[in-house]
């Protein structure tokens, strides 16, 4: 056996060790030789696997050509490739109607709205999220009642390994019920990636898919290392991310609110997210950001047949206010889309 040949050498060779890992989880809870700490993946021990769904389902290893790709991932969920905002069949300013969901919510609480009326309903018997766990890192967690997601609001702009929570549900063989998963684009593009995988069957549990949109991520002791040497101590209420020309990254903080500038936060993104092409989560069910210039209002993009009677379900039981998308705004957030899709293609081809 040559040294490269196991999937585990090979996803080690190309992504970890080459600094590529952006940590979304997707090789995580498949094999007992990767683990994850204090966010970020590591292979301890050898494995002499020739193929493995770790290396399959990784976002970051070299597939030339990326974009065919994308683009039968998206013929499989009924959508023409449409890059780079991907398929939109509706576009929605919207934010919660409940005041408490919106208080504990990033900005308008859509994806909180979203994930408990699922739940509510039986779309979907679980969800694997994102919270805030021990140091302040994020991980991933599973919530089965509507009253646990608001727990789970909020942006960290931290990687966490969320996907290894999605494995470890879909490897329990007792449990039928369909899952629903909120991730960023990276995430996304893995649980797409298992979905359409021939020896997973599992994931074809996974009902529901939120992404969110996202220009980058930084790493976890990065962050906690930054939030030190500014003298934050305490637990983090927020972070947020002004839109331009602000060039400021905000931490509300138990001794009041700081102000980093983003040049000094950049310092501590993951390299492997200049190699990531979507900003938007074009192949998630329904993606949400912020709408620039509006605070407190969601972007909300809706992309396939199960996002759309969701988003209408919402509307009907008045959870979402929605109004149609800005033309301007929309138009923005394509350039901006695109600008990442040109910044991956460079990476691909310098590194």
């Amino acid at each position: 056996m040559s040294e490269l040949s196991s999937c585990l050498a090979r996803l080690k060779a190309e992504v970890i060790e080459a600094g590529w890992c952006v940590a979304c989880g997707g090789c995580l809870g498949l094999c007992p030789h990767l683990i994850f700490y204090d966010g970020r993946v590591a292979a301890p021990d050898p494995c002499d696997l020739t193929r493995g769904r770790c290396y399959d389902l990784c976002p970051q290893v070299p597939r030339p050509p990326a974009e065919d790709l994308r683009r039968r991932l998206h013929q499989d969920l009924g959508n023409a490739y449409q890059p780079p905002l991907g398929p939109v069949q509706e576009a929605w300013q919207a934010r919660a109607q409940d005041p408490r969901v919106r208080e504990a919510a990033q900005y308008g609480g859509v994806v909180s709205t979203l994930v408990a009326l699922a739940l509510e309903t039986g779309l979907v018997g679980e969800a694997v999220l994102t919270r805030r766990g021990e140091r302040g890192a994020p991980e991933g967690c599973r919530v089965r009642e509507p009253g646990e997601v608001l727990a789970c609001a909020g942006s960290l702009y931290a990687a966490a390994g969320t996907l290894s929570w999605l494995h470890q549900a879909l490897a329990q063989p007792e449990e039928n019920h369909p899952l629903a998963l909120v991730g960023l684009p990276c995430q996304v593009t893995s649980a797409r990636l298992a979905q359409d995988h021939p020896d997973y069957p599992q994931a074809r549990r996974l009902r529901l898919v939120i992404g969110l949109f996202c220009t980058w991520n930084l790493d976890a002791r990065g962050l906690r290392a930054l939030l030190a040497h500014h003298g934050v101590v305490g637990p983090v209420r927020k972070y947020d991310i002004p839109p331009p020309p602000a060039e400021v990254f905000l931490v509300d903080h138990a001794g009041g609110r700081l102000e980093i500038p983003l040049a000094e936060v950049r310092r501590h993104t993951l390299a492997g997210c200049s190699r990531c092409p979507d900003m938007t989560a074009e192949l998630a069910d329904v993606s949400v950001g912020a709408v620039e210039g509006r605070p407190g209002w969601n972007t909300l993009l809706v992309r396939t047949a199960a996002g759309a009677e969701l988003v209408a379900q919402a509307r009907r039981q008045g959870r979402l206010t929605l109004e149609p998308a800005e033309p301007a705004a929309l138009e923005h957030l394509t350039q901006a889309a695109q600008a990442k899709h040109q910044r991956a293609a460079q990476a691909g081809k310098e590194g």
